[in-house]
């Protein structure tokens, strides 16, 4: 490794006297089923890791994979009590399965969307305009994996059932607020997209 330089997953390999392949293994997480990498294999990549104060490329890593590993979250208003315990929530839950969260203001959400920022979105619903519609319509085109958290007004619109399971409209799926806990709504939230995701 030069002096003053990142260290890359090589310098890792080097350092635990591994393959870049290996390395690359280990912490992916991809070291079960066919691909067996023993304990103390595992114990050197990651002692390699702390040593060298590796973090892996986030960015190059999706474009290899042809995902970001990022979910946003579309909120209204982060002064709106509601919108700030779901985005705080959401943010909470989804780096357990894998994703990071980007928290997205007013209509912004659909510019960055659009452009493929994200592998999916979250939204709270405000108010619905053509160009979200628009959008949704878009993504659902595209294959986006989309969740649209309602109100109670805007469930009965939208056709959601009345018991909360979420419905699904033209390529995304609806989740009703309903009388619900915040951590709860938060929770069906991202199942209904991790289903989306992994489908």
């Amino acid at each position: 490794m030069r002096h003053g330089s990142k260290p890359t997953i090589r310098d890792v390999a080097e350092t635990a006297g591994v393959s870049v392949t290996t390395v690359s293994y280990v912490l992916s997480g991809r070291s079960g089923g066919t691909t067996r990498i023993s304990e103390a294999t595992q114990d050197r990549v990651h002692a390699a890791v702390r040593e060298l104060g590796y973090v892996a490329n986030r960015g190059a890593r999706g474009m290899r994979r042809g995902r970001t590993e990022l979910v946003a979250v579309a909120v209204a208003d982060l002064e709106d009590p509601q919108d700030r315990a779901l985005a705080t929530l959401l943010a909470a839950i989804l780096p357990k399965h894998g994703y990071q969260t980007v928290v997205l203001l007013g209509g912004g959400w659909r510019q960055f969307m659009l452009a493929g920022g994200a592998d999916g979105v979250i939204r709270t619903s405000a108010s619905e305009t053509a160009e979200d519609a628009a959008a949704m319509a878009e993504l659902a085109a595209r294959g986006v994996a989309q969740v649209l958290i309602t109100d109670d007004a805007g469930a009965g619109a939208l056709d959601a059932n009345p018991d909360g399971i979420p419905d699904v409209q033209a390529g995304y799926d609806v989740v009703p607020a309903g009388t619900e806990s915040t951590e709860a709504l938060a929770e069906r939230a991202v199942t209904a997209l991790l289903g989306r995701l992994r489908s």
